[in-house]
């Protein structure tokens, strides 16, 4: 991913992406510049929430956050909602992007004007299009990933250690249980996903995983997987990129977004449930 930014930085194709992208972004109270930290977001939310220092104004990060957290899915998600609904059909696939996108617009749209600040201009130099340098794109490469390294993998060990830690403790299954009558009564689903909502959470792979091995194994139907796979979309981000919130933001901060998204994401996900049967749709 960063060797790929790289190319389309100095080929002079991101400024004009952003350019592109302008009026979209208007739409979420964002500009053209917002484009970058959401494309690295669809590699990983963690790296997307620290490149969100580029926008102009406090207000345009927070929202940028907020709209990373809520809607771009990881790879590991993207990888899996593919895997799973590709296999089933493109109008699952389209409900599903559907919904998180018209979420995400409406959010924006929403947080643009309740919270305070202003919008910065949207200024930016275009530069020629050209072909990159090979040294410029491996040194642009190798600082970003020791930055990633240093900045992002600490937090998916703090990930890791604490579903060790709750998982040994008997804390996950207990956190599970407590989510399981909203999952089987309000979203429709198997009872095994409420341990991997909690577990995408701490770590947004394993729930991903224990996702598509759910779904493999025949427990999910059509509109089951369209559920969950936009629950999960819109669920909260995993503990890493939920520290690196609180890192670039401050902890009340942070709280505030999980504080939004989540019932976001449930209520969201039940009313699509709701939808669909009350409709008749089979995936």
């Amino acid at each position: 991913m960063p060797c790929h930014i790289g190319f389309l930085e100095d080929s002079g194709y991101i400024p004009r992406l952003a350019i592109f992208c302008d009026r979209i972004f208007r739409a979420m109270g964002l500009n053209g510049k917002a484009v970058l930290p959401m494309v690295l977001g669809l590699g990983c939310d963690t790296m997307a929430t620290m490149t969100t220092r580029i926008l102009g104004t406090p207000k345009e990060r927070l929202i940028a956050i907020l709209l990373l957290a809520l809607g771009i899915p990881c790879s590991a998600q993207l990888a899996t909602i593919m895997g799973i609904l590709g296999g089933i059909s493109f109008a699952a696939l389209a409900t599903l992007f559907g919904v998180v996108l018209g979420q995400m617009f409406l959010v924006g749209w929403l947080a643009a004007r309740v919270l305070k600040g202003d919008r910065s201009e949207f200024i930016l130099e275009l530069p020629p299009i050209r072909w990159p340098r090979l040294g410029n794109l491996l040194t642009k490469t190798r600082l970003r990933v020791w930055w990633y390294l240093g900045e992002a993998v600490p937090l998916f060990l703090v990930g890791t250690v604490l579903l060790f830690v709750l998982d040994r403790a008997g804390a996950l299954a207990v956190i599970a249980d407590a989510g399981r009558p909203v999952v089987t009564g309000l979203l429709g689903l198997p009872p095994a996903t409420a341990q991997i909502l909690v577990m995408g959470f701490l770590r947004r792979d394993y729930g991903a995983a224990g996702l598509f091995q759910l779904a493999h194994s025949g427990q999910l139907s059509g509109v089951q997987a369209v559920v969950a796979l936009t629950v999960m979309t819109l669920f909260v981000p995993c503990v890493a990129n939920f520290l690196m919130m609180v890192r670039e933001r401050g902890l009340k901060t942070g709280l505030a977004i999980i504080g939004v998204i989540t019932p976001i994401a449930v209520f969201t996900g039940g009313a699509l449930n709701y939808v669909l049967h009350s409709l008749g749709v089979q995936f």
